[in-house]
């Protein structure tokens, strides 16, 4: 019976995974062939492609080989000065930062603030030229279609066409409405400072980028075996990077009568067995899905049938991918490269210490602690100790659903028609890395297309870019800085709710920078002018001490209040709104003006005062008040206007503008109609409102001026309606 029952399970075992195999079957059958195994490339102007290689053979013949122990850069001044005979728009423009070497642009944009800026990275060192080349690694030769030379693809090709495609932009009268970088530092072959100080400025200045594209992955046809067409492999995960030292010690001795597991041997049991079993998870991660996912169609059928199917097969691929592909091993768990190792001095010696160095690049799921304790446990079991020398975290892994990477691949469609457009795991390190905090959107590729000798090439003898590759990435760059540089009239403008406010408070400020209107570099850097003692407005909130009120008008003024007790008629009751005048203010000496028009004693000081303008016609700040005395002076009679213009004739020449402006300003107050400006005026115009004739009332003029009474009075001010003679 239990035989019986062992039977029926295994029967229904096989018919539910040959269901599934069905199902499978189905599934493979049913893809279709994407526009990536059509698509052609795109066709080009072979003129300008030809001159777009001659200025990238200019950039390749800079020699700009960097590494760790280089400490002079002034390699890089002289490629520097390339770059700016290459791109002179782009360097008039652009406000540059330079660190020690590495280059940061600013393109300020006409709406700043309204959307995150964006960033496009290119570095301009290279490394060492080794081995035999066809052509000299840097003559930047162009033959059989290709520019020739180290750094022609990583990365002085993908730095030219941004370069260029900018430069373009600016001549066409292009103006983004967001902020635009690009920087480029040159020491991204060796992990070096560049990058980072270049991420420090704008963690500094608090620039959070909404996207970043560095170099990474680039269009290839039939990117990995089997699959056909050709796409765009963009990464959006890069691993973290660790160098680990793993050190041997041992008693040493000399090598005719050798031990057992001496140093040297330890750290090779240690390497096969890292070797041998792999002790980092393989898995696949949801890029490394979503990139099977869209190579699928368009591979053969048997990888179409398991890549394809991943719910079914993954189990099975995580044991065998590794063992049979390198390349995807890599993209689906932690690797561990042993690179330089040392032992004894002596040909003859048995080392007291050796080491090895390995190399790790760590996946997001296992990441650079976890691998490096996976690691160090291994070493012990044969004495190793383990030293790490250099480590960096596992970055953000961008959203391949997310709004930047759909504009690449907008633009993908635009400029490459048909060509499929995939995320992936990058293998290697990029200085993208180092912007982990300005930005969650950093995309690695740079949008040239090259074969397989060419992607062989980096860091290879015979480095070469084809020629037809430049104009269709130069176009590639240039519109998605126009597609993505664009603010969405829907989105929210919180920048426009702030202006009407610093509108308002404008005519309050002394003085306008130069620069500060168009928001440029000045606006930004040259602090505000203070105005020269001799220009109007120079004298702040206070007048100098000739304008300030004399004993006898204050005793005119005394006086008046005393008649204002004893019940005089309403319009010699005017004054006494200069009951409280502020600190330091002279404008309410003006009502002193009616008592110095019917005493001839008063007249004396009003003929000082008169004078006192023509040194200081417009002594007042644009925030002071203009005080109620003066609006009063224009509710007196017209008529004793003339002896405040009488005096003025009899003065020397000189002495008529301050006359003029006395006439012009109020019928009996020559020196506090300058001074009583209103808060809204930028500067007093005293010139511009004619005297009144002998006998008659002055013309309306704003009430801020001190020439017309107020629609309202306050009780505490004289009647509305003017006095007569």
């Amino acid at each position: 019976m239990n035989i019986i029952w062992i039977l029926w399970g295994i029967a229904a075992l096989v018919v539910l995974v040959l269901a599934l195999v069905a199902v499978a079957v189905v599934r493979a059958a049913r893809m279709k062939p994407t526009d990536a195994v059509t698509a052609q490339f795109p066709e080009a102007d072979m003129a300008r492609a030809q001159g777009y290689a001659e200025a990238l053979a200019n950039l390749v013949r800079c020699e700009t080989v960097s590494c760790r122990d280089q400490a002079d850069r002034r390699k890089f001044a002289a490629f520097h000065k390339v770059l700016r005979r290459t791109f002179p728009r782009l360097h008039r423009r652009a406000e540059i930062m330079e660190f020690d070497g590495s280059l940061l642009y600013k393109i300020t944009g006409t709406a700043p603030g309204q959307k995150p800026p964006i960033l496009l990275m290119s570095h301009q060192d290279v490394v060492a030229a080794e081995g035999e080349w066809q052509h000299p690694p840097f003559s930047g030769e162009i033959a059989d279609g290709a520019v020739w030379g180290r750094g022609t693809v990583d990365t002085k090709g993908s730095l030219y066409c941004i370069m260029q495609a900018v430069e373009e932009l600016l001549e066409s009268g292009w103006k983004p409405e967001c902020d635009v970088y690009i920087a480029s530092s040159c020491t991204e072959e060796w992990s070096g400072d560049g990058a980072p100080a270049t991420a420090a400025w704008l963690k500094e200045h608090g620039v959070h980028l909404g996207l970043l594209l560095d170099e990474g992955g680039m269009i290839m046809e039939g990117p990995m075996a089997g699959v056909r067409g050709r796409y765009g492999m963009v990464g959006v995960v890069e691993k973290g990077y660790v160098d680990v030292k793993l050190t041997a010690k041992d008693e040493g001795g000399h090598a005719s009568a050798p031990g057992r597991n001496t140093a040297l041997v330890r750290l090779a049991k240690l390497i096969c067995r890292v070797e041998k079993r792999n002790p980092f998870r393989a898995r696949f991660d949801p890029t490394l899905r979503e990139m099977f996912r869209r190579m699928a169609p368009n591979m053969n059928f048997g990888m179409r049938l398991v890549l394809g199917n991943l719910w079914l097969f993954e189990p099975l691929l995580c044991l065998v991918l590794p063992r049979i592909n390198h390349l995807a091993g890599a993209m689906m768990r932690t690797t561990c490269a042993f690179t330089t190792a040392k032992g004894s001095d002596g040909l003859n010696v048995l080392p007291q210490e050796a080491y090895v160095t390995a190399n790790m690049r760590c996946i997001p799921h296992q990441p650079t602690d976890e691998s490096i304790r996976i690691l160090a446990k291994i070493a012990q079991k044969y004495r190793v100790d383990t030293e790490v020398i250099y480590q960096d975290a596992v970055p953000p892994v961008a959203d391949y659903s997310a709004a930047p990477f759909k504009l690449l691949e907008e633009t993908m469609a635009k400029v490459y028609p048909g060509y499929g457009v995939c995320p992936y795991v990058m293998t290697g390190g990029t200085d993208a890395r180092f912007y982990k905090d300005v930005t969650d959107n950093a995309l690695r590729f740079a949008p040239l297309e090259i074969n397989h000798q060419q992607h062989t090439s980096i860091h290879a003898a015979n480095e070469n870019l084809s020629v037809l590759a430049l104009p269709p990435a130069v176009d590639f760059y240039k519109q998605l800085l126009e597609s993505y540089c664009v603010v969405d009239p829907a989105a929210p403008h919180p920048a426009r709710k702030r202006r009407p406010a610093a509108k308002k408070a404008a005519p309050a400020a002394p003085a306008v920078p130069a620069g500060a209107q168009d928001g440029g570099p000045a606006a930004r850097s040259v602090p505000p002018e203070v105005p020269d003692a001799g220009t109007p407005g120079a004298e702040g909130m206070s007048l100098p001490d000739e304008v300030q009120m004399p004993p006898a008008v204050a005793a005119a003024v005394q006086a008046e209040r005393a008649a204002q007790e004893t019940g005089l008629p309403e319009a010699a009751q005017a004054p006494s709104a200069v009951a409280a005048p502020a600190p330091g203010e002279s404008a309410p000496a003006a009502p002193a003006k009616k008592p110095a028009a019917k005493k001839p004693a008063a007249k004396k000081p009003a003929a000082k005062k008169a004078a006192a303008p023509a040194e200081t016609p417009v002594a007042q700040a644009p925030e002071q008040e203009a005080p109620a005395p003066v609006s009063d002076q224009a509710e007196q009679p017209a008529a004793p206007a003339k002896p405040a213009r009488k005096p003025a004739a009899k003065k020397p020449a000189a002495k008529k503008p301050a006359a003029k402006k006395a006439a012009a300003g109020g019928q009996q107050a020559p020196a506090a109609a300058p001074v009583a400006q209103a808060p809204e005026q930028a500067a007093p115009r005293p010139a511009a409102v004619p005297a009144p004739a002998e006998g008659t009332s002055p013309a309306p003029a704003p009430a801020s001026a001190g020439m017309e009474p107020p629609a309202e009075p306050q009780a505490a001010e004289a009647p509305a309606e003017p006095a007569t003679v």
